[in-house]
């Protein structure tokens, strides 16, 4: 593939703002984690989440021989922890993370946190599609970090979903 052609890929996508995510798995003591934005929800009944993880890192290691990981949905004010956790083969930092009442290790201070049992990985070229059952929540909120054209940055509202309208995530099917 050209280089050409993988520039103006990411630089399509790069359009595309999105939440910034931390996942984040422990095999035999060993923390792994990496930040992402390849994150969305997939179901209601049951719950599902997907995640895309590189086929080489150590965080779809970790995830896939646990069978378990964490997202930690990342708020505003939290750049420093997503450029940690961007660093290929650094250390992992430690700092930013306690382990919870399940044995989970979150992000300390994330909006929210979804604790995910493996259901499937499929692959996809370089990465690896991982399908987490969602297990467990905590939901403290916050205004989102948010990341766009290689910039991380807040939300400023423009309007609120009318209640009602079809496509408020808690109103079901939407179009």
């Amino acid at each position: 593939m050209s280089e050409a052609l993988v520039s103006a890929f990411r630089g399509c996508v790069g359009e595309f703002a999105t939440g910034v995510t931390v996942v984040t798995a422990e095999h035999e003591g060993v923390s792994a984690g990496m930040t992402l934005n390849s994150f969305t929800s997939v179901s209601l009944d049951p719950l599902l989440v997907l995640v895309s993880l590189g086929n080489t890192s150590r965080t779809l290691h970790a995830a896939s021989s646990s069978g378990r990981f964490a997202v930690s949905i990342l708020k505003r004010g939290q750049q420093e922890v997503a450029l940690d956790f961007s660093e290929p083969g650094a250390p992992f930092p430690i700092r930013h993370v306690q382990r919870d009442h399940e044995g989970y290790v979150p992000v300390i201070g994330a909006a929210a946190v979804l604790r995910c049992h493996i259901e499937r990985i499929e692959g996809a070229g370089d990465h690896a599609l991982v399908i987490g059952e969602v297990v467990s929540i905590a939901h403290g909120g916050g205004e989102p970090l948010i990341f766009h054209r290689g910039r991380f940055g807040g939300l400023e509202l423009d309007a609120v979903v009318p209640a009602g309208h079809p496509i408020a995530i808690d109103e079901g099917a939407g179009w």
